[in-house]
């Protein structure tokens, strides 16, 4: 049931989900994570493949289909297709994995989501998944950041008093995790701070309480390679007037577009716009109801945050980002020692230099969702793909 009280609609998956993510987050931090030799590396992988395809648990498949695995993995795909590779996913008794091969140039190379060349990565991805480490690292480097620190589940209490000291409005999120799942913004009292701190244990062992800074966008920019770079805006969910139709008409028409899916559908970038309290609270001040036709050209809001499982808009706007702000980007990327990696970017105004406005670096991710810039709302879409399929074939043949 997608609706039930033992689902969670933010993590598309049952609540036992949680206990998943909870054993992740703490093997991630007590059990190092061993730098090997891409030699020794891949022997382990072949032998855990044998151990799953021996006994027939799981098998490796050409013939699966867009809907069947990740999208940022299927753009990649794709692009080595193109480029006369065989590609395989692995499909268990529970269904399709995040596990890949590929044949080509008469080698087989294997990988999880996408191939992030880790081999040639001075430091392991832990440094960049990790919020509470990638902050510090930030920090060290001279890189904007917003002001914060993590906490176990046990120091709510401490946590709450930290939040209370350093001021509102602030944003508690999971130390681990990805696509603003538990994510809390914009909070502004202590009962707020009480409830988002709960929600973000529910999903993770480990949160962090930082400072929200108002009057800004998220920004997503992809660096492959550390020259190449691509950025999208995300807005949040909303419509646009056109003087004859309602609101409701409107956000009918918005959901019924073909790229817009369900959030647990994976061949989606885009998803329906989610109607709920905050919607209700947007529209009550302006006395607008379903009824409401709006003037042609104006833009209502319906959620407040630009988080894409609520229907959320991506706007690429790579052309205009200021060169400081790409140097910036490549910067990090270098800076972290990491071939492909996503950046969460806080600014006013991507045109703009990053050096003349408030603007935060939220965090990194070592497996980025690069079919972001593949399937924007609105902008000319971008290949990172085509540059990730060229820095597969530099490092691994």
């Amino acid at each position: 049931m997608k609706d039930g009280k033992n689902f969670c609609k933010e993590c598309g998956h049952s609540n036992l989900y949680h206990l998943n993510t909870w054993l992740e987050e703490l093997s991630s931090y007590f059990l190092p994570q061993l730098k090997l030799p891409r030699q020794i590396e891949t022997v382990f992988d072949v032998m855990l493949e044998k151990i799953f395809t021996i006994p027939k648990i799981a098998r490796f498949r050409t013939d699966f289909t867009a809907s069947d695995i990740q999208l940022r993995s299927s753009c990649f795909i794709k692009e080595m297709r193109k480029r006369g590779a065989v590609c395989y996913a692995m499909q268990s008794v529970f269904g399709y994995t995040n596990h890949f091969k590929i044949e080509v140039g008469g080698k087989t190379f294997r990988f999880e989501t996408l191939p992030i060349a880790k081999f040639v990565n001075k430091y392991t991805t832990k440094i960049v998944d990790d919020k509470e480490l990638a902050k510090h690292r930030c920090k060290k480097g001279g890189f904007p950041v917003a002001d914060g620190r993590s906490f176990w589940f046990w120091q709510k209490r401490k946590a709450v008093q930290f939040g209370r000291e350093m001021g509102f409005p602030l944003v508690v999120k999971p130390r681990g995790g990805s696509v603003s799942r538990h994510v809390t913004t914009n909070i502004q009292d202590d009962t707020q701070l009480e409830k988002a701190i709960r929600h973000a244990i529910s999903y993770s062992p480990t949160f962090i309480v930082e400072k929200f800074i108002p009057d800004t966008s998220v920004y997503r920019a992809t660096v492959i390679d550390f020259d190449f770079v691509a950025c999208v805006q995300q807005v949040p969910a909303n419509i646009v007037g056109d003087g004859i139709s309602t609101i409701r008409g409107l956000i009918d028409k918005k959901n019924n577009d073909p790229h817009r899916g369900e959030s647990h559908q994976k061949q989606f970038t885009l998803y329906k716009i989610v109607e709920n309290e905050t919607t209700k609270k947007l529209l009550a001040p302006k006395g607008y109801t379903n009824n409401t036709v709006l003037k042609k050209g104006e833009i209502l809001y319906l959620q407040k945050d630009p988080f894409l499982k609520l229907g959320g808009d991506l706007v690429e706007v790579t052309p205009i980002v200021h060169k400081d702000n790409l140097k910036l980007f490549s910067d990090l990327a270098r800076f972290f020692d990491i071939h492909l990696t996503g950046i969460d970017f806080l600014a006013q105004n991507i045109a703009l230099s990053w050096k003349n406005q408030p603007c935060a670096i939220l965090e990194l991710n070592s497996a980025p969702c690069i079919e972001l810039h593949h399937f924007p709302s609105s902008g000319t879409p971008t290949n990172p793909a085509k540059a990730l399929a060229d820095m597969f074939f530099q490092y691994y043949l």
